[in-house]
């Protein structure tokens, strides 16, 4: 083979060897493309469902604080419906998967064709994971005002009092520290209360204890906030909140309104019982099992007992007799409502406390609740958003200048 052939043999071969190469180069250039195209696909698909879910559950807020305003002004307005005990929660769970859930479905449910309301499965859907009022709850801001200060320490012990929180009160919490029933109240107070002064479970160093930790801080010795605030306080760990936290607000009279409290609080209504009894020493009072057992046979009666203290005086007093009337009214037998507090005993079994009306009175009235937690959510695809809100009914808008407002927000 001459000398020119084997040349052009050699050229050929080496343009063979780089187009080789190119294509191999360009496969992986296109490969790579094709995967961050996917990817970014797949993250603008995820960023829209986020999207998509942060707007319904924004819907369901509006929608809620729509039915709020109606609540402010025609249930609350009328004499008669208000006396009725009726409320936008009991009404809520209805309303809402008209607009945030599948016509079908709610077709399904009603028997009604709503087919073409609501959203659609691929818009997403939405509701309320919570509508609560705040307003039947202990509020520990009481403590920044010195004319409330005792009628809130008298709560806390009572809510705290009961045996069966002998041990969380012996045992050390999760820093470390001791605190007793008297200590914990006192470390409350003197966390928000505005004075620089420790209360006298506490001695007179209210500083000290937050000074010496890791990351120190001072108190607040200003109104709390928010409900996260609670754990800044000393003792008021994990543990506390479990016992205790779901009867504890920031939000709200010093008075306990009655309507408001929530029916399964029964840790809420014990302490209320134990406050306001005649006799402290009453053995259902400083009986757990007993004082439980008629807390959880009151509190459904709450929504008809809770408008007139004495009724809810003699519906501590007697609980079984709620059972005979409400079958009687209901025209059911005495044994298809003899358990209401769905604990295994018989309410005609319960034994009562009588009551002190005038301590009663320091502690919990009732009427038109203002303060309400809401935590609406949205759904779409595989994304969720949640948003959790504190609204007032008579905090004035700073936008529109109307009453109603948010004063609590948290999203996740």
């Amino acid at each position: 083979m001459s000398l020119s052939k084997r040349h052009s043999s050699s050229q050929r071969g080496f343009a063979l060897l780089l187009v080789t190469l190119s294509i191999s180069l360009l496969s992986v250039v296109v490969h790579i493309f094709v995967f961050r195209t996917k990817n970014e696909l797949k993250a603008a698909r995820i960023e829209g469902q986020k999207t998509k879910a942060r707007f319904v559950a924004y819907s369901a807020l509006e929608l809620t604080k729509l039915f709020l305003k109606v609540q402010a002004k025609v249930f609350d307005g009328s004499a008669m419906l208000k006396n009725l005990g009726l409320d936008m929660g009991q009404i809520l769970p209805m309303i809402l998967p008209m607009f945030l859930g599948e016509g079908s479905a709610i077709t399904g449910m009603l028997g009604v064709d709503l087919e073409g309301v609501g959203l659609t499965k691929e818009q997403g859907s939405g509701g309320l994971e919570y509508y609560k009022s705040e307003d039947g709850k202990l509020n520990l801001n009481c403590a920044i005002n010195p004319s409330s200060v005792q009628k809130l320490t008298l709560a806390l012990v009572a809510l705290f009092q009961d045996r069966r929180y002998d041990e969380l009160f012996q045992r050390y919490t999760s820093d470390r520290d001791a605190l007793d029933r008297e200590q914990l109240v006192g470390a409350i107070i003197d966390f928000i209360d505005i004075d620089q002064a420790g209360s006298g479970a506490n001695g007179g160093d209210e500083e000290g204890y937050y000074m010496s930790l890791r990351e120190p801080y001072q108190s607040k010795n200003n109104l709390l906030d928010s409900q996260k605030e609670m754990d800044l306080i000393r003792g008021m760990d994990p543990l506390v909140q479990v016992n205790f936290g779901r009867s504890m607000t920031v939000y709200g009279s010093c008075t306990i309104n009655l309507c408001a409290v929530e029916e399964t609080d029964w840790v809420l209504l014990a302490g209320i019982i134990a406050a306001a009894a005649k006799n402290p020493a009453d053995p259902v009072v400083t009986d757990p099992v007993k004082l439980k057992i008629l807390a959880t046979t009151v509190g459904p009666q709450l929504m008809g007992i809770c408008k007139d203290l004495n009724n809810f005086v003699q519906a501590v007093q007697f609980p079984g007799v709620a059972s005979s009337l409400m079958a009687s009214t209901m025209g059911v037998s005495v044994d298809a409502m003899s358990d209401l507090g769905g604990d295994g005993v018989q309410d005609s079994e319960v034994q009562g406390v009588e009551l002190d009306s005038n301590k009663l009175r320091t502690l919990v009235g009732s009427g038109t609740k203002r303060f309400y937690r809401i935590k609406a959510f949205g759904l779409a695809g595989a994304a969720k958003h949640t948003v959790e809100v504190v609204w007032d009914q008579l905090a004035i808008n700073q936008s529109t200048g109307g009453t109603g407002a948010y004063v609590y927000w948290r999203e996740e």
